[in-house]
């Protein structure tokens, strides 16, 4: 069995309105999705995340990735990811050229999955059927007032039922901020968990160690990127010194990366995107790394991926889960886009490999490059 041809297409998804967190405002989605064709006539697909724009990773596929696998038996998994990572050390190792490999990497798991007529959770050897989840929200949306916004948004989770809940911080005063939090914290109650996120905005501990202590009271399940992930030991001071457990990793990638934050034990959760760290291949390390080591997993964003992955693993504790459409607009993109349960819960769908059925049309509509690889890269010196 052989891989015959690579797709690339980058998507670009308008939000519905400006959103923002602690460092900046978004206008768009972008995506890259992989489509890995063998000769068995089977195609599996993979996604990634790019926060400005798809081009780079896009590029990193057609250009590096793609032509590698071409010819490849699509089945030997493990060998392709090794021959990905080790052939492109001088192109990267997280950002751009880790999420066009991800991609890569999921699509030959949906593959797999599919070739073998079962969910990629089953393949992997599942766990559990489902997953809790909470509710991410809590963004700054322009021409829209702070409070107002986010009270009436807490109280349509309350109303759902959900039983957690996280919160982005860090974009207005430390004063402000303690006062959001507080207010989300009286409306859901003292028996709802509630997160909160700066995706990095703190780059002096001791500033961040002042915020933690105005809002330890309010019974912070964790706090999530108070620092930049580069800051191994920004993390390890602020460890010691806050009783707030702390989360990472949604950028991080790679066992190596993830190891090293848990050998200083600076993380309560770690955070692995697969469609940033490496794909399910390295994810699935890095959960055998953190239950080693006793520390829990809060996977990042696409839970169309980490719901299978979650339940195959028993180190998740919960999945992240935005309700509509107007932060993660992945689902216009999507058929059948994963519905929240009754009880709070994540279901992976019973098709056959990731069980994603896209919109064909959609794509289209928010296309902005397409391209077909099929030759495989030169071995001339």
């Amino acid at each position: 069995m052989k891989i015959t041809k690579v797709v690339t297409q980058w998507v670009q998804i308008p939000l519905e309105r400006p959103v923002g967190f602690s460092i900046k405002t978004l206008t768009h989605r972008d995506h890259l999705l992989v489509r890995v064709h063998s000769d068995a006539g089977v195609e599996g697909i993979g996604f990634c995340l790019q926060d400005v724009s798809g081009k780079a990773a896009k590029a990193a596929v057609d250009e590096l990735l793609a032509p590698m696998i071409i010819g490849e038996d699509p089945r030997d998994i493990a060998k392709i990811w090794e021959k990905l990572y080790w052939q492109t050390v001088r192109a990267g190792r997280r950002g751009s050229l880790m999420h066009a490999l991800s991609a890569v990497d999921i699509a030959l798991w949906d593959h797999q999955a599919k070739l073998a007529g079962m969910p990629l959770y089953k393949l992997l050897g599942a766990y559990r059927e489902e997953v809790p989840c909470y509710a991410s929200g809590g963004y700054y949306y322009d021409g829209l007032e702070v409070f107002s916004k986010l009270e009436e948004e807490v109280r349509g989770y309350v109303k759902q039922g959900f039983k957690a809940m996280k919160m982005k911080v860090g974009r207005l005063s430390s004063e402000e901020e303690a006062e959001r939090v507080k207010v989300v914290r009286n409306i859901i109650g003292p028996d709802v968990k509630l997160m909160i996120d700066a995706n990095a905005s703190f780059l002096d501990v001791n500033e961040c160690l002042s915020f933690c202590r105005k809002v330890e009271q309010y019974d912070i399940a964790f706090f999530e990127e108070p620092l930049p992930i580069d800051m191994m030991e920004g993390f390890a001071r602020l460890k010691q010194q806050t009783s707030i457990p702390l989360a990472s990793g949604e950028v991080g990638a790679t066992r190596w990366e993830f190891q090293e934050f848990m050998r200083r034990g600076s993380l309560d959760y770690v955070q692995p995107d697969a469609t940033q760290c490496g794909g399910v291949s390295e994810w699935l390390k890095i959960a055998a790394l953190a239950g080693a080591q006793g520390v829990s997993i809060a996977p990042h964003y696409h839970w169309d991926i980490h719901v299978h992955l979650a339940c195959a693993t028993r180190e998740v504790t919960v999945l992240e889960k935005f309700i509509g459409t107007n932060v993660k607009n992945f689902d216009l993109i999507i058929n059948n886009p994963r519905s929240v349960t009754s009880h709070g819960t994540l279901v992976p769908p019973e098709g056959s490999g990731l069980g994603i059925e896209w919109n064909e049309e959609a794509i289209q509509e928010y296309l902005v490059e397409e391209e077909t690889i099929e030759h495989a890269m030169s071995t001339s010196v």
